[in-house]
């Protein structure tokens, strides 16, 4: 019994010393927006100086939510506004819609 015992620990030992890899890719926030080349709206802006930078959405989504969250459209991003307050502003994946 004791040499199985210790028979069965020797190999779990062997097994664990075994070298083991992995890769981790690590993907800044915001890298996205470098990839594509797009300026997007800074947090906090408020809806009137998007509209006065980037020109009128494309779409407007009507408010979802307490507090109201608004989606405004644009070629390649959207605008994610909280009332007047761009809360993020994301690249859009090519070929994507955005859908209720």
């Amino acid at each position: 019994m004791k040499k199985t015992i210790l028979g069965m620990l020797s190999v779990a030992a062997m097994a664990l010393s075994l070298p083991l890899t992995a890769e981790q890719i690590t993907l800044p926030i915001g890298e996205q927006t470098r990839i594509s080349g797009l300026t997007l709206p800074d947090r906090s802006m408020t809806k009137d100086a998007v509209r006065e930078a980037f020109g009128d959405p494309r779409e407007i989504k009507d408010p979802v939510g307490t507090p109201p969250i608004t989606a405004w459209e644009y070629e390649g991003f959207v605008v994610y506004f909280e009332q007047k307050w761009v809360l993020h502003a994301v690249v859009r994946h090519p070929g994507k819609q955005i859908t209720e």
